[in-house]
């Protein structure tokens, strides 16, 4: 009796064990797709890396675009269920829905038509100077963007293409000479000149578009190339530090091809392939391998400029606070000299009156 009263006891302990593994290695809820309407795998990769940029949720405002009500809506239905994109498709008159059409522009298009303080999430600010070899300043303008193209063709195509470097040379000094000078009023001629860039607002989300579509100018044609990129985690421009967590993706040749995307949740930090209504978990991290079809890559700005504002206002709230007491100060002082010299005459005018007399 004892013995069978033991394994009875050890039976349900083994199984609260095994309950509890199977609690602990309970495999994660995952995200929900969208359903393709014949060929619009482009809008759905866009829309669910707009639905993972967390920061334009709170901005879309129903009162005053019904892009940004339709968009709320689906976000809404994403968090539940695998849904349709049809609402979307028509705000955007996207009428022929078996016609794929291209990513980074079914973006902007978006971005165009929501409010403007969704879409600020997503813009910076370029400014371009050129200067004559004397250093006069030829011409000076700044440019809004919503996305920063990157062309691959500036290299070998026989090697991986580093978006690094691609970013970098964005911000590098141009030089004009020869039959490309530029008139200089200053200088009253033609003269040697370069063009600098700098980024004077930086968004809080950074999109840079890899160029695998472009127009080659020796054949008169459009084309498509698959060559190989290095994507990097982070990028680093001065003192703001950006973080990768989403890239769309073209498999396919210039007529035809088909869209997916590849983004890091914020709920679990986790990424996940985004594959119309197919979403599955990625077992490896996408950046850690050379990528022949990465095409949009989205970079989240770390957060460590807004702490440089709070510590720069702070300092400002001091900086006034000791004005005022620096000002209070010299009114006593003022004060206290103004009795001290009052004090003085009452007592020097009876003397000298004194000494009159005698």
């Amino acid at each position: 009796m004892f013995s069978f009263r033991k394994r009875a006891l050890d039976d349900v302990e083994a199984g609260a064990a095994e309950e509890k593994k199977l609690k602990v290695i309970r495999p994660q809820r995952l995200p929900h797709g969208l359903y393709n309407q014949g060929a619009t795998c482009y809008l759905n990769s866009v829309l669910q890396v707009l639905f993972m940029t967390t920061e334009i949720h709170d901005r879309l405002d129903p009162k005053s675009q019904i892009t940004d009500e339709e968009l709320r809506n689906l976000f809404e239905e994403l968090k539940k269920a695998t849904c349709g994109t049809e609402k979307i498709t028509e705000i955007l008159a996207i009428e022929n829905v078996h016609e794929q059409r291209d990513a980074v522009e079914c973006l902007e298009l978006i971005l165009h038509e929501v409010s403007p303080q969704a879409s600020e999430v997503f813009e910076g600010q370029l400014a371009y100077t050129t200067k004559c070899s004397d250093g006069h300043n030829i011409n000076e303008e700044t440019n809004p963007f919503w996305t920063l193209p990157l062309s691959l063709k500036d290299t070998h195509d026989d090697t991986t293409y580093s978006v690094e470097n691609g970013f970098k040379r964005i911000f590098q000094l141009k030089s004009f000479s020869g039959d490309n000078m530029v008139y200089c009023n200053e200088c009253e001629k033609k003269t040697d000149a370069t063009c600098g860039c700098e980024m004077v607002t930086y968004p809080q989300i950074l999109i840079l578009l890899l160029k695998r579509f472009d127009f080659d100018y020796s054949t008169m044609s459009y084309f498509k190339t698959n060559r190989c990129v290095d994507v990097p985690r982070t990028l680093q421009r001065k003192n703001n530090k950006y973080e990768l967590y989403g890239m769309v993706n073209h498999m396919g040749g210039l007529r035809g091809g088909h869209y997916t995307a590849t983004i890091l949740s914020n709920e679990d930090k986790t990424w996940y392939e985004f594959n119309d209504d197919h979403v599955s978990q990625v077992g490896e991290q996408p950046w850690t391998s050379n990528s022949s079809t990465a095409y949009l890559l989205m970079y989240r700005a770390s957060g460590e400029k807004s702490g440089e504002k709070d510590t720069k206002k702070e300092d400002g709230e001091m900086t006034r606070e000791n004005t005022w007491k620096s000002s209070s100060n010299i009114k006593k002082n003022i004060i206290i000299t103004a009795i001290v010299c009052g004090c003085a005459l009452i007592l020097i005018v009876p003397v000298v009156w004194f000494m009159k007399k005698a």
